[in-house]
């Protein structure tokens, strides 16, 4: 059973995402939401959603990805995207590779809870429960639409949620050592991936774990004849991750860095060569699988788990 989080106790972990932060709250609990003391911005709550995003403050690519991930909330729209773990056994055999070397790096930190930022429709908050217990969820979106589905998806979980929109380039989140940052396929849809992983890392949360498509020389030869980075149904084109510059980033900010990569092949490729559940399809993957393993050894993949932790020194 879900338990929704008061709007009194979202001061505690959130601050206004327009205003310079200094690790405390700026926010005020008023009657509908919240308001900032310090810009006098008012944030409303509706149907248990805090909902930070101001469309006027997005920029034109923000405001593109948004307008391509609002639809209506229809019985079958819901259904279709609460169950996204039951679409294909060729997509969710890449989705437990990835989560399989998430939920490594996730057992070997201390955490009161998690949020996922980016988090859509909580598909990956609910593969996440299914294998590792905790009680406090924050799930975020920049679409309210998206966020407003995370309780179908997690219903039958006994979580304490707590629901709001957001833009990655402006999170609300006080950093909060006890609750790790989690991003799984959504930095990409931002306009410059690099620049919003330094922007979180400059607010110095103590964890950041994400899942994201990478960039190599092989994608990028394919991206040349539109078989990689495809413009996406928003209308953008994702930006991918350049794993050198992540290693930067993290010997810049003073974060240790973790990374684990895999093959995984867009599924409307592989249906040109073989059908769905066959004995090609078997062995196909099983090559893909050994290639990943090489693969991971270099660092060489098209999708990386990565952890990023404060270091200590």
């Amino acid at each position: 059973m879900i338990n929704f989080i008061k709007i009194s106790d979202f001061p505690k972990y959130f601050t206004c995402p327009y205003c310079p932060r200094n690790g405390k709250t700026s926010l005020q609990v008023i009657k509908n939401g919240v308001h900032c003391q310090k810009c006098q911005r008012k944030f409303l709550i509706r149907n248990h959603i805090l909902e930070f995003v101001i469309n006027k403050e997005l920029d034109s690519e923000t405001k593109r990805e948004l307008k391509g991930n609002s639809y209506p909330l229809t019985k079958k729209n819901i259904e279709h995207y609460a169950n996204k773990d039951k679409w294909s056994a060729y997509y969710n055999h890449f989705v437990n590779q990835k989560f399989e070397y998430l939920l490594k790096f996730l057992d070997s930190i201390h955490m009161g809870g998690i949020i996922s930022l980016g988090s859509g429709h909580g598909f990956e908050l609910k593969e996440i429960l299914k294998r590792k217990k905790f009680n406090l969820v924050f799930s975020s979106d920049l679409a309210y639409a998206a966020t407003s589905i995370v309780p179908v998806t997690l219903k039958d979980y006994n979580v304490d949620l707590g629901l709001f929109t957001s833009d990655l380039n402006h999170t609300p989140v006080i950093p909060n050592n006890d609750m790790p940052i989690l991003i799984y396929e959504a930095l990409h849809h931002t306009g410059d991936i690099h620049f919003t992983v330094e922007e979180l890392l400059k607010r110095k949360f103590k964890n950041i774990l994400f899942v994201e498509p990478t960039t190599n020389f092989l994608i990028k030869i394919l991206a040349k004849f539109n078989l990689a980075q495809r413009v996406e149904y928003s209308g953008l084109k994702p930006d991918f991750l350049d794993i050198d510059i992540l290693k930067k980033l993290s010997k810049k900010y003073n974060y240790n860095l973790k990374i684990r990569t895999l093959w995984d092949i867009p599924e409307d490729y592989f249906r040109v060569i073989c059908k769905r559940d066959s004995l090609l399809q078997t062995i196909l993957l099983k090559f893909i699988d050994i290639f990943s393993q090489v693969g991971n050894v270099f660092q060489f993949g098209s999708f990386a788990v990565v952890s990023l932790e404060q270091s200590k020194y």
